[in-house]
């Protein structure tokens, strides 16, 4: 099949989500263009993916620049160049809509739109009354409309009532590279525990929490701390490190060269947002035997299986969290069970073997109605 996939390049799951399985429908002799305003941080040189970057032309009658327009006619150029059966765009705004538009321009060439919705296109932005009926309108049009977990699904139809729901299709890993293979041992005794946070650094992630959890954590255990991304809240970040007087025990870096590596090398992984719609970077940790700590919120338990594969705490609970978390560190034989077992679900459940033909079927079923 001849695929065009549309997302936004930065470190939230969507581009990640859309880049890796760009990449691995490649792999399995799709052709595949992936269009974002600039390269995602995840595609690739040998990933044989064939990338294009969307020109924004500056103008001075436009106070701010026409992003939407712009990749509107970049689909469409690129479907009446190159065919493309499938326009898959990751996110709502402003991906389905464009794509839609796309579609206009090059009737009455046929393409068929997929969207796959991934959480604040629903609960933060497509509720937004500027957004509401537009959002609606995309997801109702597109030919396939996808969730990536039973609880987006569920907010979906509560907020927009459709007239038929998401089919649920999981977010996966690449066990090919996320796996426990050279993880970090159990700290030998008096020896340090590494602890990790990844994501955007949005207020949604709860970056506050991660600190203090960890402030916690460190007076009863030798203990470090990652946080790894950009956002808004880094800034908060630093600053509440400073005042607990943990800022020497904190290291803040934006990217790392190696991610299944720096998941590796921490003894527990931490994900204290309001909610998330799925969690990659909770499956991704766990995919390489590291245990997850989060909220009990969004579809987080449909990923974390508290006690077995991580730990899940109510939204806010420091102290929840910090008790559970020092528990399992000061357990080797428990600690060392939950790795085994959230690396094994997460390879069983969310696997990129298991996960990706779901998506080519989904794209058969569309072609053929």
């Amino acid at each position: 099949m001849n695929i065009t996939v549309s997302c936004h390049p930065t470190q939230g799951g969507s581009g990640i989500v859309a880049t890796e399985l760009s990449t691995a429908l490649a792999h399995r002799g799709h052709q595949v263009h992936l269009v974002a305003c600039t390269r995602p941080y995840r595609l690739a040189e040998d990933s044989g993916v064939v990338f294009h970057e969307v020109q924004i032309p500056m103008y001075p009658l436009f106070r701010y620049p026409p992003h939407d327009l712009s990749l509107a006619n970049k689909l469409a150029g690129i479907t009446k160049e190159f065919g493309a059966d499938i326009i898959h765009a990751h996110y709502a705004i402003p991906h389905a809509v464009t794509a839609l538009l796309a579609r206009q321009v090059v009737h009455p060439q046929r393409t068929s739109i997929v969207t796959t919705l991934h959480g604040t296109d629903i609960t933060l932005v497509g509720s937004l009354e500027e957004f509401y009926d537009l959002t609606r309108h995309a997801m109702i049009e597109s030919d396939a409309l996808t969730a990536v977990s039973e609880w987006l699904r569920d907010e979906t139809m509560k907020r927009f009532r459709l007239p038929r729901p998401p089919e649920v299709i999981y977010n996966f890993v690449d066990t090919s590279r996320f796996n426990p293979t050279g993880r970090a041992p159990y700290p030998a005794d008096g020896g340090e525990f590494h602890l990790l946070h990844a994501s955007n650094l949005r207020p949604v992630k709860r970056v506050a929490d991660i600190v203090r959890v960890f402030a916690d954590v460190q007076r009863k255990l030798p203990a470090r701390l990652t946080i790894l991304g950009e956002g808004p809240q880094k800034g908060l970040a630093q600053e509440l490190a400073a005042e607990l007087n943990v800022c020497s025990r904190v290291t803040f870096t934006s990217t790392a060269n190696d991610v299944p590596a720096m998941m590796r090398s921490a003894h527990m992984s931490l994900l204290l947002s309001d909610y998330e719609s799925f969690g990659l970077a909770a499956l991704e940790a766990q995919a390489c035997g590291t245990p997850v700590a989060a909220s009990n919120s969004g579809g987080l338990p449909e990923v974390i299986d508290h006690g077995r594969n991580g730990l899940l705490c109510g939204v806010g609970d420091v102290s929840c969290t910090a008790r559970e978390v020092v528990s399992l560190l000061s357990d080797r034989e428990r600690w060392e069970k939950m790795s085994a077992a959230a690396a094994t679900l997460a390879h069983e459940r969310f696997g990129l073997q298991a996960i990706v033909p779901l998506y080519e079927e989904l794209y058969k079923r569309v072609l053929e109605d």
